[in-house]
């Protein structure tokens, strides 16, 4: 009879300490699966359907960090047009009218007006002018490229932040497959509990597993919430409430990581504008020469000077000659001027060096990363199909009374665990694809989306410096492993 209270007691307790538990989980694990969508709350996503390529093609037309890059790129043709107006004559105009004093013999004071045109035409200036549209020119492509990188790195932001949103709403549901089971196994120990056949210790270890799979749930509809925040500051706008998934990338790797590497030097924006950035020092040291050298300009001049009741009245003057001028002293400024500009050319070097390994290394790890996980998904899926076959038997077997409760739950936390550890490998995969294609440079062209208001390289008169020998980066390192690589020798 004791033993029967204690049990009312439990199950007393217990019915109380549910009651309480925060109906919004419990009433979200309760829904069919097939409505996941529908039982995420409304805030967390936008009414329609969206695919990854349109999400991305949205992103880098309306992301600040793109339109910034953009901008910046825009303006560096005008200051290409700015330093070729240098070729061209210079034409100015200048009138003025006063009271003249004179103190001579026609002294007195005097009416005067004059207006003079006079035209200038550089004919030599010691290479300044070519020197500045070269390096201008130069930083334009620079400007174009880091164009590109903002663009590649806001296309894999973007397509991070889809496979997130797709990866939580994933885990959203096995966690409540798991909260579901959990209360199915709740159920089943309270019915015996009140019919006499159960003990209370059961019942209280079946609710801490309950509760610990209620936490479980809201950790992951919390990751949900902050990867939607996160799509949102990316795309512009919250993820729509049907997306497709992602598509395979494994048909778009090299075959190797040292091709990898190679198509990488070939393509990644952030290793030619390294590369381009020598060439704008290299063009800023050659216009620090021209201080050093003689300037000639073509001057013409032509006015009328009037004063009234002067003695020489009105004279008129025209002219045109060549003049000749040179610096001898400003104080070491042009000195110090070639001397900095030497040494921006070895931190461009210097720079490029890092672009080098930043690349290398960026294409090693993801391309590793889609070889592992390739072969580690296997390994996960035999996994977790093992632990829900033997959840199953635990099942059966505890319904007989052939296994403890400790069992099944054990069994059921493991299979949950091993289809979370499964999910997270497809999601992690693709995301590898993707990062190694970025690393390229050719994730937006895999994908086929791209900005219409960026011209190509050949659109802008482009010679391809990284293919000279001397810009050219090691493609050493380590290769890739696979698990009979670490076990042969045991």
């Amino acid at each position: 009879m004791a033993m029967k209270d204690g049990i009312k007691t439990t199950l007393k307790t217990l019915f109380l300490q549910r009651a309480i538990r925060p109906l919004t989980v419990t009433t979200l694990a309760c829904l069919p699966l097939s409505a996941l969508a529908q039982s995420l709350p409304t805030t967390l996503y936008a009414p329609g359907t969206t695919d990854l390529s349109s999400t991305i093609q949205q992103a880098i037309v309306t992301n600040p960090q793109v339109n910034a890059s953009w901008a910046n790129f825009s303006a560096s043709g005008s200051d290409i047009r700015v330093a070729q107006g240098g070729y061209l004559p210079s034409i100015d105009v200048s009138a003025g009218i006063g009271r003249q004093d004179q103190q001579n013999d026609g002294r007195g004071s005097y009416d005067s007006d004059f207006a003079e045109l006079t035209l200038t035409q550089m004919v030599f200036d010691g290479f300044a002018t070519r020197s500045e549209v070269e390096r201008l020119d130069r930083a334009r492509l620079v400007a174009y490229f880091e164009l590109l990188g903002a663009s590649e790195e806001v296309a894999l932001e973007a397509f991070r932040s889809y496979l997130d949103v797709l990866r939580y709403r994933e885990l959203v549901r096995l966690a409540q497959d798991n909260y579901r089971e959990h209360q199915r196994v709740f159920a089943q120990i309270e019915e015996r509990a009140l019919s006499g056949a159960g003990r209370g210790a059961d019942l209280e270890q079946i609710s801490g597993r309950l509760a610990l799979a209620e936490s479980n749930l809201m950790s992951e509809a919390s990751n949900l919430h902050d990867v939607t925040a996160r799509f949102q500051r990316i795309v512009g706008e919250l993820p729509a409430q049907n997306m497709a998934p992602a598509p395979s990338l494994a048909t778009e790797l090299p075959a190797d990581v040292s091709q990898a590497i190679e198509l990488a030097f070939q393509g990644n924006p952030e290793f030619h504008a390294a590369i381009e950035n020598i060439a704008v020092q290299r063009a800023e040291r050659e216009g620090a020469r021209a201080a050093f050298m003689p300037r000639l300009d073509i001057q013409g001049r032509t006015g009328t000077n009037n004063q009234d009741d002067a003695i020489d009245g009105r004279r008129d003057e025209h002219s045109i000659q060549l003049v000749a001028s040179m610096n001898l002293y400003r104080g070491g400024s042009d000195y110090a001027a070639f001397n900095a500009a030497t040494t921006r050319i070895e931190e461009a070097n210097s720079l490029r060096e890092t672009a080098c390994t930043n690349v290398r290394q960026t294409t090693q790890i993801a391309y590793n990363d889609t070889q592992r996980l390739n072969e580690q998904l296997n390994y996960l899926n035999e996994h977790r199909q093992s632990i829900d076959r033997v959840r199953g038997a635990y099942q059966q077997q505890f319904d007989i009374g052939q296994r403890t409760l400790l069992d099944v739950l054990d069994s059921e936390n493991e299979y949950f665990e091993a289809s979370r550890a499964y999910a997270n490998a497809q999601f992690d995969l693709t995301l590898a694809q993707a990062r190694t294609l970025a690393a390229m440079g050719q994730l937006m062209q895999t994908l086929q989306v791209a900005r219409d208001d960026i011209p190509s390289l050949d659109e802008l008169g482009y010679e391809d410096s990284a293919s000279r020998v001397e810009m050219a980066c090691a493609v050493n390192g380590p290769r890739g492993f696979t698990l009979e690589d670490f076990t042969s020798g045991i």
